[in-house]
């Protein structure tokens, strides 16, 4: 697998490539002649005319039905694509599209929760978007669409199927922005077949090119079975982020949690704090080394050497670790509510985050 290539300016890979079907019978087929219906799920090609005229049908029904979800991100100087999964406006993407490329020693610049962002409609409409959690382990992203949609202030979206039901051979679309959206041209279709499935990758070998990353693979019944993310040496591997990835962490993404190196660099770089300390060993459970000042956001809570936090807004912390990426996700003067274990006893305070400095 390589290295992503062109940054967070262009995002996604591929080589340039549109596989179009195209009939052209020697005669006219009687309108009364059926064409036979494609199975979605076969892993086999087109051995007649018909059989493909009946995917060319399957392939155009999937375009016309999920292209009004499929959208280009446009953040900073960087261009992608994304996928509306949800009436609401919730926007699967690819990590690098919305946190950039990791530089030459693998980290990033620091991310923020809830950046602006603007969301381009296929029909070149653009509407306001706001960037929510990321993994760059698995190069899993989200946003939130914060206009109102169209139908009723609701948005088209596309439904999810798992991934691990895909089989080798079976036919996939990807939609997405080759070279960036534009506004007099939808989303673009490429049409390939699933080459493997593992927990972590969908391979196929649907061309991807720049700006594809983050853009939908769906199957020929219209569900999002992949999220676009690179590709490898060849044509035949081309990357897809599985859904299931997805729905491991779906809340805590759609909550604006970061995991990986971003969330590592985020807790580095943070300007929140609580002002306590914690032990050397990010590992070790949160618990208090030495007495907080009075006039921290620690000390002002009540909270004394010894005290170990167990649960950040409901969530379980059992590491120093665990807790630095939750206050990550946090700015100065946000209320969260901790949960502290004293000895035997057990409280839940809510506590008004600091600044680091201040």
């Amino acid at each position: 697998m390589i290295a992503r290539r062109f940054g967070r300016r262009i995002a996604g890979f591929g080589g340039l490539g549109i596989l179009l079907l195209v009939l052209a019978p020697e005669r006219a087929t009687p309108q009364d002649e059926k064409t036979p219906k494609w199975d979605t799920a076969r892993i086999t090609q087109p051995e007649d005319a018909a059989e493909l005229k009946a995917l060319q049908d399957r392939v155009n029904k999937v375009v016309e039905q999920r292209t009004p979800c499929t959208v280009g991100i446009l953040i900073g100087p960087a261009a992608g694509s994304g996928v509306i999964v949800s009436e609401d406006g919730l926007v699967l993407t690819a990590a690098h599209v919305l946190a950039g490329e990791p530089n030459k020693l693998g980290d990033y610049d620091p991310y923020k929760v809830g950046e602006k962002c603007k969301i381009v409609l296929p029909d070149g409409k653009r509407v306001n978007a706001k960037t929510l959690g990321v993994n760059t382990d698995f190069d899993s992203g989200m946003l939130q669409i914060t206009d109102k949609g169209p139908n009723d202030g609701k948005w088209p979206f596309a439904p999810l199927a798992r991934s691990g039901d895909l089989k080798k051979g079976q036919w996939v679309v990807a939609l997405g922005h080759p070279g960036g959206p534009k506004h007099d041209r939808p989303p673009v279709a490429r049409l390939g077949r699933v080459g493997n499935v593992t927990k972590d990758i969908v391979r196929s070998n649907c061309t991807l090119v720049g700006g594809d990353s983050g853009g939908p693979l769906f199957d020929l019944d219209g569900n999002v079975v992949g999220i676009h993310s690179r590709i490898g040496f060849t044509l035949g591997f081309n990357i897809h982020i599985p859904t299931e990835q997805f729905k491991k962490q779906w809340d805590k993404l759609a909550a604006g949690e970061l995991f990986g190196k971003v969330a590592k660099k985020a807790a580095a770089t943070s300007s929140v704090s609580l002002g306590v300390v914690f032990p050397d060993d990010d590992e070790e459970d949160a618990w208090i080394t030495n007495a907080p000042e009075p006039e921290t956001p620690a000390g002002k809570a009540g909270m004394k050497a010894g005290d170990t936090i167990t649960k950040f807004n409901g969530e379980m912390v059992k590491t120093v670790k665990k807790f630095r990426e939750l206050m990550a996700t946090k700015k100065p003067g946000d209320v969260v509510r901790l949960t502290i274990r004293r000895g035997t006893e057990v409280s839940t305070v809510p506590v008004t985050l600091g600044k680091k400095g201040a």
